[in-house]
């Protein structure tokens, strides 16, 4: 199974990513999947677990698909309402697949 495909499943399902990233555990929320402005493929996902040297928890950042290993998706569903995704992600050319829109919260 190609990092795309699982990726891309883990998306339709909204199944929480475990993967290591330049050798820390990571755990996140997928997306969008593509390629980015720069040409490499990426991962659009908001950290949720593991480490990270930047404290990058709680936003949607890219990552890039290359430096990714150890792929898996859990069992454990995630909501999906990130109020900062935008659908039509401006930091990808083009998107092999993402989540369509994000629920609007109820006050």
């Amino acid at each position: 199974m190609t990092n795309r495909t699982i990726i891309c499943d883990a998306i339709r399902k909204r199944l929480l990513l475990e993967f290591r990233y330049r050798g820390l555990p990571r755990v996140v929320e997928p997306y969008a999947h593509g390629i980015s402005t720069r040409g490499d493929e990426v991962l659009r996902a908001v950290q949720v677990g593991g480490s990270s040297n930047s404290g990058g928890f709680g936003f949607g950042k890219l990552w890039t698909v290359a430096d990714i290993t150890a792929l898996r998706i859990t069992t454990e569903t995630f909501p999906a309402d990130d109020p900062n995704y935008d659908p039509n992600d401006s930091g990808m050319t083009s998107i092999h697949c993402r989540i369509e829109r994000v629920p609007l919260k109820k006050e």
